[in-house]
């Protein structure tokens, strides 16, 4: 039977097939459009980073392995330091390609003191990091004392590649400069120096040596002033100033700084924040009690102390590291201690001079003049010329029952070393007390002659005003 069509619609008015919209030409909406493309540049950028991230891969793999670190023969070296190369080259070859690894490696040698490896360690950082200051500058520290030519050459790139306020590879590269005639550009940097900081004593000290080379002796003087004050350059200056002085004619100017300099310490090392960070990495007895020595002269002794402790822990058989165990401990005012430790450094070294003399002293503080005189006779027997042990040993003598003994070892003193005053006060003290006043007067003058400073100055004075009394 025919089914008849809908009464209700037509043909025409039958819902038609629904066509999409891409076939009906109809045009995308912005979301899609958005889509589209971000897919398609999804599909370029990661093409182009696997490309890159293969042409990485490739480069790696074809670029040449960088050397080995150097082997280092640590046979006979103290077990610690041994045992700190050990470990910093085994870092550097589970990183072939790191440049820090390398260079600490290089560090820990040069901390030591082993150059050649040290500079090579130092070249190949270089290589792999070659933006980085810090390697061209320690190699140059390394190359000053073999192949100072070379040290200027790299201490140049080094003073390129640091900020420009980093004084202390500037001042190295000047200072090596000068030492070879370079002149006019070492005084190019110490100017450099000297225009950041006109107080400077280093860029001073540069620019004074640096004139008096080029024959100014009076811009020279100009220059030291500044210098003769700091401990890390006063020494020097003063040995300057005084060949400017005599240069000059300056006679009694001459004489001052004579006197001056001979009573002046060395000078200390000035701060180099770099190879302060060499020096932190060293390790074993040497180094350790070369730090304790260095924090006891700057007042850090608690400080010297418990490096010591420790140091005589890891070596029970050092003498030096007792006998300055023994000095750090008689400074914090432990004189008990002070002598069990040094009669430890003494049974271990009897001949050691610097031992038996701190023993001594030791023993003086306590009261116990009789056992320091046996500790100064020893240090006068291994060494008979060291006028401060005949100093010493006249003030154990300092007793009634010994008192032509005191004053024969106070003249010897005095003749061995003239312009060692305490010695002159010691003898005027005794010459005093055995009635000779007058000779007592003449000890003391002659000591004021040499123009002590205070207070030696003012007890030779008072002594004086003693001795002149009826």
């Amino acid at each position: 039977m025919k089914r008849k069509a809908d009464p209700l619609k037509t043909p025409d008015q039958r819902v038609p097939a629904v066509k999409s919209q891409k076939s009906a030409g109809n045009p995308a909406s912005p979301r899609r459009r958005f889509r589209s493309r971000w897919g398609r540049w999804l599909g370029i950028g990661g093409g182009i980073g696997l490309w890159l991230v293969v042409a990485w891969g490739i480069r790696e793999v074809c670029r040449p392995a960088p050397p080995p670190p150097p082997v280092v023969n640590t046979t006979g070296f103290d077990p610690l330091i041994a045992s700190a190369i050990a470990k910093a080259r085994q870092a550097a070859l589970s990183a072939p390609r790191s440049a820090t690894a390398r260079g600490r490696l290089g560090m820990v040698l040069l901390a030591h003191e082993v150059r050649a490896e040290a500079r090579e360690c130092f070249a190949q950082a270089a290589a792999l990091a070659p933006r980085e200051p810090r390697w061209p500058y320690f190699l140059g520290m390394a190359q000053l004392v073999d192949n100072p030519m070379a040290a200027a050459t790299n201490l140049d790139r080094a003073v390129g590649l640091f900020r420009g306020n980093e004084f202390a590879p500037r001042l190295r590269l000047a200072d090596t400069l000068l030492s070879l005639g370079r002149l006019e550009e070492a005084e190019t940097h110490y100017r450099q120096i000297w225009q950041r900081d006109p107080k400077s004593p280093f860029a001073g000290l540069g620019l004074g040596k640096a004139a008096n080379a080029r024959d100014r002796p009076v811009e020279a003087l100009e220059f030291l002033a500044v210098a003769t004050q700091h401990p890390s350059t006063r020494k020097a200056a003063h040995r300057l100033l005084l060949n400017v002085n005599q240069r000059l004619g300056r006679t009694n100017e001459a004489e001052q700084s004579a006197r001056r300099l001979a009573e002046l310490p060395n000078d200390q090392p000035w701060p180099d924040p770099f190879m302060a960070e060499v020096e932190k990495l060293q390790s074993g007895e040497k180094a350790w009690i070369d730090l304790a020595d260095e924090w006891i002269k700057t007042g850090r002794v608690a400080e010297a102390a418990r490096l010591l402790e420790q140091t005589v822990r890891t070596y029970p058989n050092s003498d030096r590291a007792m006998f300055f165990l023994g000095r750090a401990r008689l400074r914090l005012g432990d004189a008990a201690g002070a002598e069990a430790i040094l009669l430890q450094a003494v049974r271990l070294a009897p001949e050691s001079v610097e031992a038996q003399m701190q023993l001594g002293v030791t023993r003086l503080s306590r009261g116990h003049p009789k056992e320091a005189q046996a500790c100064f006779r020893a240090a006068i027997q291994a060494k008979p010329n060291l006028g401060e042990a005949w100093f010493n040993l006249g003030l154990s003598l300092g007793g009634e029952q010994d008192r032509a003994d005191s004053l024969a070892a106070f003249r010897e003193a005095i003749r061995l070393k003239p312009d060692l005053i305490e010695a002159y006060l010691g003898l005027a003290v005794v010459l005093r007390a055995d009635g000779q006043k007058q000779a007592a007067v003449h000890e003391l003058q002659r000591a004021l002659e040499f123009g002590p400073e205070e207070p030696l100055r003012r007890k030779l004075l008072d002594q004086l005003r003693l001795a002149q009394q009826p």
